[in-house]
């Protein structure tokens, strides 16, 4: 009897495990919307474009400026040498958002 509690034990956390492994973890980070549409503010007259807006709208001012440093950096490329921040503080202001003081983009 002992040999078979031991084997039904063994088959229960072989199930339990297989199961806790192969779900992914869910995170509280919230995933960048796509922002290519942002990176308009890269060509000239860097006007910044009223569209990014409705894109940043659920995201807080935190979030917000790290997803528009991303793709304002993909944008570039390394390439050019513009100050981010700049940029970013005009798109961040045509959507009435502010970028938190000791962020940098860079």
């Amino acid at each position: 009897m002992s040999c078979r509690s031991v084997s039904v034990f063994l088959f229960l956390n072989l199930i339990f495990f297989s199961m806790a492994t192969s779900n992914p973890l869910v995170t509280n980070n919230p995933k960048c919307p796509d922002l290519h549409i942002c990176a308009s503010i890269l060509l000239p007259p860097f006007k910044p474009d009223g569209h990014c807006c409705s894109l940043i709208a659920g995201l807080i001012d935190l979030e917000a400026s790290l997803c528009l440093c991303a793709i304002l950096k993909l944008g570039l490329g390394d390439i050019i040498k513009i100050p981010l921040d700049i940029l970013l503080n005009l798109q961040l202001n045509n959507c009435g958002r502010h970028k938190p003081p000791s962020y940098t983009c860079k």
